[in-house]
């Protein structure tokens, strides 16, 4: 008996020194199945001490997928402030005279991701801030438009380094200088038993924007994909489809142009009539400020951006990071890019593995290693920005990473950011979420395995890491 007890009692003390062996629960990760051929980057850092106290693979190269969104997120938090604010502003451009302006109203466009967005609580409404500017200047006729000025950046709104098969996507939604709803839009048509299509309808209506039907009518096997029409901006949709509703969401080329129709829409409701005018001769007579438009903070900015992984409003930081560190001609993308390294350099971050494509992590050939991940987050996870740090930015574990972690009881002690594409399962984040002591990147390229069993892989390790 006392033989058998021995032998139980050395095996709890082996499992206890597995447990708090970081580096061999991180060795282990990495022979799991499906890791054979895997770029499989890890890396652990103690923050207090700023020594990486487990790894694999720690100064590879690897796609981070969304996880680049952090390091977007911490250089527009340096280089604008929490309390940021983007700003729109809106001009009577003409001329008012008694309750009539002859000419238009002017809204220019300040690069604000937040319009109109859905998901931002308490999101301010432009639409009806100009409604009720014109209603207070005493305004009740409008002889002109509802105009709009994208002047802020240069073409094209998308990053050159996303795949063109993106790009018509709700996901792959384009960053301009006047962004709205989203950048996103429903298309809604039924196919019956014949095959035979409904009309095509916009929800919303986008002016300007057309639906192309390429698809073919199949009994079985339906799949379907959108395309955006070079150079016009019309919506194609291809593939095989079968009978019955759709309703599919793709991204919005003219996010400005349903604005202006928004604006135009509610001066109407509100009594406000625009007739026809000469509005472009009467706007070269000047123009006066109606209002400016203002976003909320950007903390509030990045929580969202984190948790719901958005990508159009991570571009639309680098774009404001690219403004703030000085940007004022030329591509404005890269000198984003540039910005963003001149801030990890600052935090004492080494910039020679990452290589920045664009801010959200869409872009495939965006890739960084891990310790660059890592460094990174220790560096600021004692800082603040409008009273909150990153780790009260970022989402739990059990709140928005599916799988992972299950309902383990450190998926509500880890705080962390997903990235996940084709072939890639990315994770970086802080451990205790409330007082982080580590810091850790967790990126996987070309595993073998099933993402389900990767996600099982991951949530294993980060188990025998942390669970003490």
């Amino acid at each position: 008996m006392k033989r058998f007890a021995s032998i139980a009692l050395l095996t709890l003390m082996a499992m206890s020194v597995w447990a708090i062996t970081a580096q061999e629960a991180v060795d282990a990760y990495a022979a799991r199945k499906g890791m054979r051929h895997a770029a499989a980057g890890v890396v652990v850092i103690d923050i207090d001490s700023n020594k990486v106290i487990a790894g694999n693979l720690q100064d590879q190269a690897i796609i981070t997928a969304s996880t680049m969104k952090t390091v977007t997120s911490i250089a527009a938090l340096e280089t604008l402030g929490g309390d940021y604010r983007f700003k729109t502003r809106v001009y009577l451009q003409g001329r008012v005279q008694g309750d009539t302006l002859q000419g238009r109203v002017l809204i220019v466009g300040g690069g604000d991701p937040t319009l109109g967005s859905q998901y931002i609580k308490g999101n301010p409404d432009i639409v009806s801030e100009i409604v009720a500017a014109i209603k207070q200047r005493g305004i009740t006729h409008i002889a002109g438009t509802v105009a709009t000025d994208e002047s802020l950046y240069p073409y094209p709104p998308y990053s050159i380094h996303w795949d063109v098969g993106d790009l018509a996507w709700d996901y792959g939604a384009a960053v301009h200088a006047l962004n709205y709803a989203d950048n996103v839009m429903r298309v809604r048509f039924s196919v019956d038993k014949w095959g035979r299509f409904s009309p095509f309808r916009l929800v919303p209506n986008v002016p300007g924007v057309e639906v192309l039907n390429r698809m073919t009518y199949r009994a079985k096997g339906e799949e379907i994909d959108f395309a955006l029409e070079y150079g016009h901006p019309s919506l194609v949709l291809m593939g095989d489809v079968c009978a019955g509703s759709h309703n599919l969401t793709a991204s919005n080329p003219r996010p400005a142009a349903l604005l202006a129709d928004s604006v135009a829409h509610a001066l109407q409701r509100a009594g406000i009539h625009i007739i026809d005018g000469d509005d472009i001769k009467a706007a070269q007579e000047g123009r006066e400020l109606l209002l400016t438009h203002e976003s909320v903070q950007l903390t509030e900015i990045v929580k969202s951006l984190l948790d719901r992984s958005d990508n159009m409003f991570t571009h639309a930081l680098l774009r404001a990071v690219a403004i703030g560190g000085g940007w004022s001609n030329g591509s404005i993308d890269p000198a984003g890019v540039a910005q963003v390294k001149r801030v990890l350099s600052r935090l004492g971050v080494d910039t020679d593995a990452l290589f920045m494509r664009d801010g959200s992590g869409l872009a495939r050939a965006g890739k960084a290693s891990p310790y660059l991940l890592a460094s990174m987050l220790a560096a600021v996870a004692d800082k603040q920005y409008n009273g909150q740090r990153l780790c009260d930015l970022m989402p739990q574990a059990s709140t928005r990473v599916g799988s992972v972690l299950g309902g383990h009881r450190l998926s509500k002690q880890i705080v962390l950011k997903s990235g996940s594409m084709t072939d890639v399962q990315c994770y970086v984040g802080y451990y205790p979420a409330d007082k982080p002591r580590y810091a850790f990147a967790l990126l996987a390229n070309n595993y073998t395995c099933s993402r389900n069993e990767l996600r099982a892989h991951m949530s294993r390790l980060l188990i025998d890491l942390f669970e003490k």
